[in-house]
């Protein structure tokens, strides 16, 4: 699986940790800037564009609250990102939301669950664990999602 990493100078602690686990654990990690943070803005548009061209299976954006990632990355046609605070948050976007891009603070989130957060949500799979009913729920939900995205979008 390639993910793409990229944080502004408030996520720069955050997205080393989890990246450097990352690596350790066999994954291919490009991290959009591994030595100098980059504004915020710049991070969620490298990361959102490698998950939108599909050169990258995944991709995490860092920034002091994840917020101002979150919604740069939610700009781009087919990136499904997801601002989380927990493990749950983590998994469940992935499972329900089917994302592609975890959002997170470096405010927020300490090294350790930031490295358990991404390590669930990459370990997750879409649907995978949810009940029969469910499923064709979340499946019709994505289908509109998608459906108004090219709507929107063209």
């Amino acid at each position: 699986m390639k993910i793409i990493m990229g944080a502004d100078q408030m996520g720069m602690e955050l997205k080393k940790a989890i990246r450097d686990d990352l690596i350790s654990r066999g994954y291919d990690v490009t991290d959009v800037n591994p030595d100098a943070p980059i504004f915020y803005q710049d991070a969620a548009k490298q990361v959102a564009r490698g998950v939108q061209s599909k050169e990258y299976d995944r991709g995490i954006a860092i920034c002091g609250t994840g917020m101002g990632v979150s919604i740069i990355c939610n700009k781009h046609k087919g990136v499904y990102a997801a601002l989380c605070e927990s493990v749950y948050q983590a998994w469940r976007s992935k499972v329900v939301n089917n994302t592609n891009v975890l959002c997170m603070g470096g405010f927020i989130i300490g090294n350790e669950m930031g490295r358990v957060m991404a390590r669930e949500w990459l370990e997750a799979e879409y649907m995978v664990g949810l009940d029969e009913e469910m499923a064709k729920i979340v499946g019709k939900e994505f289908q509109e999602l998608v459906k108004s995205e090219d709507e929107l979008f063209g």
